[in-house]
């Protein structure tokens, strides 16, 4: 099951490489805020898509920081990397419950009909930890805290460029992708057999930061970096699947060394996480040819060198 999350709804328009710097990532911090911003009454509410959609804008403002953070004052960097980090944990708990949910429901399917029967007080405690969770959530949205971070963001998005200039998008970006590439790089190819799950899961994070960072950048006619996207999109579906089995497993394991279960539910739970395990190893073993299309070192020039060039129309159009 895929939990790529899609694209951000406040969509970005695509930037043109001639503009300066530092006008792109006052526009991409913008637009992740008024995605932030149209979640708000759906997470409130208890709506599950709108929580996926606040994560994904949450993430998504992260990763601007960290891309254009040459460009953004240091102290602001600092202190938004931490206040977003705990937006992120806050959103993160409660979406992560409704991935659980929804992978137990489609598993539940592929259960015994007798241990299926069995799994209603799992569903219970999901729920109730949900419920929590979300209390935690809006308490979060609606403090001071979460206003000042948001007037921050607000701030800067507005501020006017700097006198000096930051230089033209075109000659910046390919220095600002240059360190993200090659971190994830390095990562990947340092991956082998006994590779832990919290190691393939940072490796996941540097390459969702890629990616984002790519699309925030990348132009209607931009073909190499078009093709890289994919290649992120596969590796990230491969390596969250692979997370999300692993986490999910461990949670009913922890629910069920520390809940006093009945013997048919806890059946139940065993063969949720015989499940989850042959999942986990299934895309454990998908990794290695989705990674051999991402470390494609040509393909890699190509995105670097488009960066530099303004692609806003088509080149056949420009005479």
């Amino acid at each position: 099951m895929s939990l790529v999350a899609p694209a951000s709804r406040a969509a970005a328009p695509a930037p043109s490489r001639d503009e300066p710097a530092g006008l792109t990532v006052r526009s991409a911090v913008a637009t992740h805020l008024r995605g932030l911003a149209a979640t708000q009454d759906g997470v409130r509410a208890g709506e599950v898509e709108p929580v996926h959609q606040m994560r994904v804008s949450t993430r998504r403002l992260r990763a601007s920081f960290v891309l254009f953070a040459p460009l953004v004052p240091k102290a602001l960097a600092r202190l938004t990397e931490r206040e977003l980090a705990w937006l992120g944990t806050a959103v993160g708990v409660v979406r992560d419950l409704d991935v659980l949910n929804e992978t137990i429901a489609a598993l539940a399917t592929r259960v015994d009909p007798q241990l299926r029967a069995t799994l209603g007080p799992i569903a219970v405690a999901i729920r109730e930890r949900r419920t929590a969770a979300l209390e935690s959530l809006n308490k979060t949205l609606g403090s001071a805290r979460y206003r000042r971070l948001r007037a921050r963001l607000e701030a800067f998005a507005g501020s006017r460029l700097p006198a000096h200039g930051d230089g033209r998008l075109g000659e910046m970006a390919p220095r600002l992708v240059r360190p993200l590439l090659r971190a994830t790089i390095r990562a990947g190819r340092r991956v082998h057999a006994d590779t832990t799950p919290a190691e393939l899961h940072r490796l996941r994070v540097r390459v969702k930061r890629l990616r984002y960072a790519l699309e925030s950048l990348r132009g209607p006619h931009d073909k190499a970096m078009t093709k890289l996207l994919r290649r992120l999109a596969r590796l990230q579906d491969v390596l969250g699947d692979y997370q999300d089995a692993v986490t999910q497993g461990a949670w009913l394991r922890t629910h069920a060394e520390t809940t006093l279960l009945a013997p048919g539910p806890l059946l139940g739970v065993g063969a949720l996480m015989q499940l989850l395990s042959r999942r986990a190893r299934r895309r454990r073993k998908r990794f290695p040819q989705a990674w051999g299309r991402l470390d494609d070192a040509k393909l890699h020039r190509r995105v670097l060198d488009e960066l530099a060039v303004d692609r806003s129309t088509p080149p056949s159009a420009i005479a």
